[in-house]
């Protein structure tokens, strides 16, 4: 099923209406220090729909991930996961809300010291109080999902990328979330293996109904899972819009983007200087 028609599918389960978001962000402000990299962001991601966001290096994605998944707090604004304003929550309430949500980080992030299989049940140990043998069923069932079924009992040490990172999704999707982040899920691995990983990721929505939140720099990965497309560009947002639209935006930074194309640097010959003389 494409991704269109899944949307479809979903929307006549809810009597034809578009979907309500899942996630909604209002008026984002993000500092580290005296810095300010987000500025005042406004998105929303709609049930079972698969978001991409997308900008260079330096433009705000993993900042706007972190606070997405909880790991930093807003300076200005609020953040709904699933109805709740997480700004809101006391440390219960937000233990509660992570049981929800599954987060693939990039490189996999699976300790070294533990087989696949004890890795994939460590959110089970967190936030379940599920005896051994039904974790064991559950981190066996993941394995299935993303292929690896044999590889259990093995170390991360003995796994290609590609099979780290299907490993680190068994292990974000092992207590069925409704939320699904991904960070760079494609970085470091090759063009067959990456579009493996693609496809995986459509197959979890279509098949678990979840949202899934995607940050990434490869095109032809965003194009290819995408239901809409966010670019972001030095904090703010550049553009929101269907893959179709996205591709045909008249912006130049965008397009930018899109097609690998440097920017010519605009230099300001006395604020140069100004630099060079130490802001004197």
């Amino acid at each position: 099923m494409t991704s269109a028609a899944l949307q479809e599918m979903l929307a006549e389960r809810r009597g034809g209406l578009i979907a309500p978001p899942a996630i909604e962000v209002s008026g984002l402000d993000a500092h580290y220090g005296s810095s300010q990299v987000l500025f005042g962001l406004d998105l929303a991601v709609r049930e079972s729909e698969i978001m991409v966001i997308m900008g260079g290096s330096g433009s705000g994605k993993s900042t706007l991930l972190r606070h997405l998944i909880g790991l930093e707090r807003p300076s200005a604004g609020a953040i709904r996961l699933l109805g709740q304003d997480t700004g809101r929550l006391n440390a219960a309430g937000m233990l509660d809300l992570r049981r929800r949500i599954g987060v693939a980080f990039q490189g996999g992030a699976l300790f070294s010291s533990l087989t696949i299989q004890e890795n994939i049940k460590l959110p089970l140990r967190e936030h379940t109080r599920l005896d051994e043998r039904t974790m064991d069923i559950m981190a066996r069932m993941k394995l299935e999902v993303v292929n690896l079924s044999s590889c259990g009992d093995l170390m991360p040490s003995e796994l290609s990328g590609g099979m780290l990172k299907r490993a680190a999704v068994a292990r974000a999707i092992v207590t069925d979330p409704k939320l699904l982040f991904f960070d760079e899920p494609s970085a470091g691995l090759d063009p067959v293996v990456s579009s493996a990983l693609d496809d995986l990721i459509l197959r979890l929505r279509e098949a678990m109904e979840m949202t899934v939140v995607v940050v990434t720099h490869e095109v032809e990965s965003a194009f290819k899972i995408a239901d809409r497309i966010t670019i972001l560009d030095h904090g703010r947002i550049l553009e929101v819009g269907t893959p179709r639209q996205v591709r045909e935006s008249a912006s130049e930074r965008v397009q930018n983007l899109l097609n690998r194309r440097a920017e010519e640097a605009i230099i300001d010959p006395e604020e140069h200087l100004r630099r060079l003389a130490g802001g004197m």
